[in-house]
């Protein structure tokens, strides 16, 4: 159902009437067959992502890197609540490791469909998925 808030001028009172739904992160693009990359996800992007066939995340942004950022746990609250496998595969500014190639290597080869991973700006998740490709 698509509904838009409309502000009445009677009293100011809002009406909900064809909000859009849920939409997948600003910023995807793919960078193999079934992969894609992108900045930070909100959590209200995962109700989206399931809908448009996404059956994994994987997260390359470590916590608390930026106030506000939503953390891996939030992320993998909703994908928990929409039959999305969540992955934890974070790359701090340090750089990338055996240890991180081998995780992600492991879940992007258990993906069964479309997958997203994300970090700050997609740059990490995209050099993590070409080292890591199975």
């Amino acid at each position: 159902m698509v509904k838009k808030l409309i502000i009445g001028r009677e009293n100011g009172v809002c009406q909900k009437m064809n909000m859009s739904p849920a939409r997948l992160p600003s910023g995807m693009r793919q960078v193999a067959n079934g992969i894609f990359v992108s900045p930070q996800i909100a959590p209200e992007h995962v109700a989206a992502l399931a809908e448009a066939g996404y059956t994994t995340i994987i997260c390359n942004r470590p916590d608390h890197e930026s106030l506000g950022q939503p953390t891996a746990d939030q992320i993998k609250a909703e994908a928990d609540k929409h039959g999305v496998s969540f992955h934890y595969v974070p790359v701090s500014h340090s750089g990338i490791t055996r240890d991180t190639v081998d995780a992600m290597h492991k879940a992007l080869s258990g993906a069964n469909g479309l997958v997203l991973a994300y970090c700050r700006s997609g740059a990490r998740s995209a050099h993590m998925c070409a080292f890591a490709r199975p």
